[in-house]
């Protein structure tokens, strides 16, 4: 049978671990530091209330009443982050078994050319030695044709729309430094009502690239995406 001693073995400790300590004051971490495994072990059933506070508390800590104490409004975020901590660690592990998924399809489905293409592989190399030349010859040419339609359309300082090509010209962008602009706006603050400030973006940065980027052209029809060459994925919400 459980008696004070066990409750005070609980209050004596104080290795409770804080997740994510910036979502706590001062006071509420400093709280948890002394009373946190007590009061998880009174939410826990593992020790049983022997005060109206803590039958309280209890009843608080299973979502039976709103936390009226500081312990009690100290133990929902408790909660609440270890839900956050939970939400976070899913939703990671369901991208990285997408994109393991993914990989291994990838990698089943060069394996499937390659075995295509090597029967047609000598074939295959003539048709390149036969119009190599010839496509970097072309290639050469629409390079030099390209520079001259570009410094046509700089020294004109126009637009050009042709049936085939639109050749838009754009004037010099101005562009201002923000840590200058930033202390300006400080000392006069009017400035401010003239600031844009855009939607947040969220970039993922993976430790394992794809074979090719078509998984990657599946992750969102409907956002603007950027992928650069590191792997990174920038995901910007729609409009």
């Amino acid at each position: 049978m459980q008696n004070i001693h066990d409750h005070a073995a609980y209050l004596a400790r104080r290795d409770f671990v804080i997740t994510h300590p910036d979502a706590f004051t001062a006071d509420e971490r400093d709280l948890l530091t002394k009373y946190g495994r007590w009061l998880e072990a009174l939410a826990a059933g593992i020790l049983k209330p022997t005060t109206p506070n803590q039958e309280q508390f209890v009843r608080s800590a299973r979502g039976e009443r709103e936390p009226e104490t500081d312990f009690e409004r100290a133990w929902a975020k408790v909660l609440h982050e270890r839900a956050l901590t939970e939400e976070v660690v899913r939703t990671f592990q369901t991208l990285g078994q997408a994109r393991a998924t993914a990989a291994r399809l990838e990698a089943e489905y060069l394996a499937a050319r390659q075995v295509v293409l090597q029967a047609v592989r000598d074939k295959l190399d003539a048709v390149d030695a036969a119009f190599a030349e010839r496509m970097q010859n072309a290639n050469e040419a629409a390079a030099v044709a390209d520079r001259a339609v570009r410094e046509l359309v700089m020294r004109l300082g126009r637009s050009i729309r042709t049936a085939g090509v639109s050749a838009i010209y754009h004037k010099a962008r101005v562009s201002w430094d923000n840590e200058q602009m930033e202390g300006y706006a400080q000392r006069h603050p009017e400035v401010k009502a003239f600031r844009k400030v855009g939607k947040p973006i969220v970039a993922l940065r993976f430790g394992d690239t794809l074979a090719s980027d078509r998984a990657d052209k599946t992750i969102s029809e409907s956002a603007d995406k950027t992928i650069s060459e590191s792997g990174e994925i920038t995901l910007r919400p729609s409009e």
